[in-house]
Parts: structure tokens; sequence; C-alpha cells
């Protein structure tokens, strides 16, 4: 894909919604300078170009009942390493993947698992990794802490 050229009013309002989407138009234009309407036309022609693409809310992982996260790292059985895009596809549809990467290195995926307990964290990932035989190994990592990036542009 080809980077798409952004001013820097762009910008502002790529990181404004970043930090929170729900902000109303009025309040996002004031921070960025524009009048509601021109900031209102700035924001569709970034969604239309492809530059915000959607909307989402962030919630408290433990308050619905995921709150032990951990990090999988799977590695692929050679014989089956074409099959490495339909596999990440597949784990993407499990309950309590929350992300899946595809990464370079000894191993060819990482999942983000988020369970309601240890014992559950064990019993997903036995469950959805020791049973694929397309799998060939597997580590996992809990994550203690998660501290997101404050501004993704």
């Amino acid at each position: 894909m080809n980077t798409i050229p952004l001013s820097e009013t762009d910008l502002n309002i790529v990181a404004a919604l970043a930090q929170d989407s729900s902000v109303p138009y009025k309040e996002l234009a004031a921070r960025v300078g524009l009048a509601v309407s021109t900031c209102h036309a700035r924001v569709r022609a970034l969604e239309s170009r492809g530059v915000i693409t959607r909307y989402r809310a962030e919630f408290d992982q433990e308050a619905v009942g995921r709150g032990v996260n951990a990090l999988v790292q799977v590695r692929v059985h050679s014989q089956d390493r074409h099959s490495i895009p339909d596999l990440a596809r597949e784990l993407r549809s499990v309950r309590g993947v929350q992300q899946v990467f595809l990464i370079g290195g000894d191993r060819d995926i990482m999942v983000h698992l988020a369970c309601a307990s240890v014992p559950a964290l064990r019993d997903l990932v036995a469950e959805t990794f020791g049973e694929n035989p397309s799998f060939a190994q597997t580590q996992t990592q809990i994550v203690f802490e998660h501290l997101p990036g404050e501004l993704p542009v």
C-alpha cells in the first residue's frame, strides 16, 4: 500500500481521534483550529481516502471478565508454512483472541489472548494450540501490565 500524503492538520485530526474517537466535532474542530464544517469535511475525506478505517471503544478487560492477558508465540511446522495466513485467520475467530500478528524470526505467529483466569488461559492455550497439528511449538508469556502508546501518529 502506498503512503497517503497528509497535511499537518490531517495528522492533528487523526491524533485527536486516536486519543478519543467519540469527541464531538465542535471540540475536535477547536482542538485542531478549524471551523466545525471544515473539520467534518476533513474527517469524511480522511475516511474516504482510507486513512481512518474505523472507530473503536476501549474497555477495561477486567470489567468484562478478561483480566488475564497473555502473548502466545507460535512456530508452524515447515510443511504447513504455506498456510500461515489461513491459520492466522482461523485464530482470529477463537473466543479470547484479541489480536493476531504474523511475525518474523524463529516464530511465525503471535497471538494476544485475554481470559478470565489463569486456568481458563491454560485451557484455551491447550485447546487452541495443542490440538492443532500445524503448530510445532508455542511459548506463552503472561502480561503483567499493558502500557499503550499515547499517539499512534
